[in-house]
């Protein structure tokens, strides 16, 4: 399978509508997910992300840009009175990462916030892990993307979806050379998947960030034996630590 017939959870140029969600979701309880950010280019939402310290925001590397960040969202278009807006200034992008036209591998990137976050009960950095997930482990997901219907509009509140870590065989055998141990494979049933948008959202695991949403099959979200492919956050916590304590 060619990098053709994959596609990036990232979109280009779509503001958020009303209507869509992540495929077989549901609202999350407002504000239950206090380190979720959403990646901003004015109001068009380009990806998500999950704060992992004060000053940093951990995203997917094909989520190339200098953003807006919005934190403490739950409703885009209604103001709570917990939002935080703060300007990326500048990122470090994995070194192995090599674009998505040639692999997926290494797809994580840190953003530097211009200001520190202000820690609130809605805005909370979200722990590494201090071991791999293993498969069955049952995890959830969050954004503000949309369906399975690649150009539909966004949602406009957080959405949540429980899913469980698919083994390593056979997430190798739906995308036979495309998956690495750098690589966490989740959902694939029952139509569960992120979609459009999610891309860099947090995979969460028993209180600790084990995945950022990264790339999936082509078409449709949420085909049944398709799971979700994520970066595997296990095996980067050495680096991303460097970043921070370095910068």
């Amino acid at each position: 399978m060619g990098p053709s017939f994959l596609v990036l959870l990232c979109v280009i140029g779509l503001s958020h509508g009303a209507s869509e969600k992540i495929y077989n979701g549901t609202e999350c309880d407002p504000h239950s997910q206090p380190w979720q950010v959403g990646l901003f280019e004015g109001v068009n939402l380009r990806c998500g992300g999950v704060l992992v310290d004060r000053r940093w925001v951990l995203t997917a590397a094909h989520c190339s840009g200098r953003y807006w960040v919005r934190l403490g969202e739950h409703s885009l278009s209604r103001l709570d009175w917990t939002e935080q807006i703060r300007r990326s200034g500048f990122s470090v992008t994995h070194p192995g990462y090599e674009g998505a036209r040639r692999s997926h591998e290494h797809d994580l990137r840190l953003l530097r916030l211009g200001t520190p976050a202000r820690l609130t009960r809605s805005v909370q950095p979200l722990a590494l892990p201090t071991t791999c997930a293993a498969a069955g482990t049952e995890c959830h997901i969050s954004g503000w993307g949309t369906t399975n219907r690649p150009w539909s509009p966004f949602p406009d509140k957080l959405q949540c979806l429980n899913i469980a870590i698919v083994s390593s065989a056979t997430c190798r055998a739906v995308y036979p050379g495309r998956i690495t141990d750098n690589m966490l494979c989740a959902g694939g049933n029952m139509g569960k998947d992120a979609c459009q948008g999610d891309s860099g959202g947090p995979l969460v695991c028993g209180g600790v960030l084990q995945g950022l949403v990264s790339w999936g099959s082509v078409g449709p979200c949420g085909q049944e034996g398709m799971p979700g492919v994520y970066t595997n956050i296990c095996k980067y916590v050495d680096w991303i630590r460097g970043v921070i304590k370095n910068n």
